[in-house]
């Protein structure tokens, strides 16, 4: 796998910060307790209902059985309003939650990068709430391939 991830930020066996978010209700979560338990996918994405976030977010509602048979759970952030997040996740019938991170506290602590002031598109891949995995530059196209090929080069992933 190509190393497209030397960049400043939240590093690889980091604890995973506390950060809140919102559910599409507007209910307050912590991506902490999110974290607490299994293998978490957490996909920034930088807003709803444009194209390449709707292809990256289908495409993970078509391979969710693939990461579940891994026993990955997947949360799509962005800083999108909760109710565009329901929108959004109903449109597409998406199969996994969207967050809102609607002050920027979740991008500042996994310090995700900006572009004009819009957060990047970032993955990370926690085990028991601390990060395995990152890629600053997802393909959008094949999200779900490049975690189920983490998982079997990662140092912290317990080998068959």
């Amino acid at each position: 796998m190509m190393n497209k991830n030397k960049k400043n930020g939240l590093e690889i066996g980091s604890d995973i910060p506390e950060a809140k978010v919102f559910d599409v209700d507007g209910n307050p979560l912590s991506l902490r307790e999110i974290c607490k338990g299994g293998l978490t996918l957490l996909y920034f994405f930088p807003k709803a209902n444009t194209p390449a976030c709707t292809i990256q977010a289908c495409h993970l509602r078509n391979r969710l059985t693939d990461l579940q048979k891994k026993n990955i759970k997947v949360y799509g952030i962005s800083r999108d309003k909760p109710c565009t997040q329901k929108k959004f996740s109903q449109s597409y019938n998406l199969n996994f939650p969207l967050l809102s991170d609607l002050n920027g506290e979740a991008c500042r602590a996994f310090s995700i990068p900006l572009f004009l002031g819009i957060p990047r598109r970032v993955s990370f891949l926690i085990q028991e709430g601390k990060l395995i995995w990152r890629d600053f530059h997802p393909n959008i196209w094949k999200t779900a391939e490049d975690v189920l090929e983490a998982i079997t080069v990662s140092d912290y992933w317990p080998k068959d």
